[in-house]
């Protein structure tokens, strides 16, 4: 990866560490949203979650993470799915520990 990709996806990392919506377990904005930090506009497109930054596409129907401690190159392990949503909820999970959804039960009632 690209020295300047990962001294923004550093930055990147701090800004979300030090937001609002994560601090909150808020969902997370969309890049191109007034909450989310324009340098995501850089590696992601518009109206996806933010988190997409962190995403890597290899161009053969997987997706791997960006993040030095899960990122390897082609062939050589580290994460990776078929599902661009689970890599974004890896994100969550994973990396940010990022909890926006509630459980609810099926009747509705708060746990």
């Amino acid at each position: 990866m690209p020295t300047q990709k990962r001294i923004h996806l550093k930055t990147l990392v701090a800004i979300f560490n030090a937001s609002t919506w994560l601090r909150g377990n808020h969902h997370e904005p969309r890049i191109g949203d007034p909450d989310a930090p324009q340098l995501a506009e850089l590696y992601g497109p518009r109206g996806r979650s933010c988190y997409i930054v962190f995403v890597h596409d290899w161009g053969d129907g997987t997706y791997g993470c960006c993040h030095e401690a899960c990122f390897r190159p082609a062939g050589h392990g580290g994460y990776a799915t078929r599902s661009l949503e689970d890599a974004i909820r890896h994100q969550r999970y994973n990396h940010f520990n990022h909890r926006p959804f509630e459980c609810v039960p099926i009747n509705g009632s708060q746990w």
